[in-house]
């Protein structure tokens, strides 16, 4: 079962890949991995932050399931087809686009457990 710092390096991971992808139009790297690491560690344990654990194996509801997986999916990808049109766009591009990397990251890792993630848990 992954624990927090299994969530952490993931969700870093996650973060470094779409620095290391999310390249402009002559293919150069626009964003700093290294602050994208820190961000994606942060928010790779973030569903833990909203539900935790506190020792309950059922812990996993609304945060943890597959309704969020397929909207923060959805929206991930809205963000990624959005072209921006200033610096203060493109950053913020990058910002979601790491975080819901490293959301999903957290939320893939747990469904591949036995326990699984609901479809939709309790709000």
């Amino acid at each position: 079962m992954p624990n927090g710092l299994t969530h952490a390096v993931a969700g870093g991971l996650s973060c470094l890949a779409v620095a290391a992808l999310d390249k402009d139009e002559n293919g150069n790297i626009n964003h700093n991995p290294l602050p994208a690491i820190g961000m994606g560690a942060v928010i790779g344990k973030l569903p833990d932050i909203l539900e935790p654990s506190l020792k309950n194996p059922h812990h996993r509801q609304f945060f943890h399931s597959l309704a969020i997986l397929g909207l923060v999916g959805y929206g991930t990808k809205k963000v990624y087809d959005w072209q921006p049109q200033d610096t203060l766009e493109s950053i913020v591009r990058f910002l979601t686009l790491c975080a819901g990397a490293a959301y999903m990251s957290h939320l893939l890792l747990d469904a591949a457990t036995s326990r699984s993630i609901p479809l939709l848990g309790k709000i």
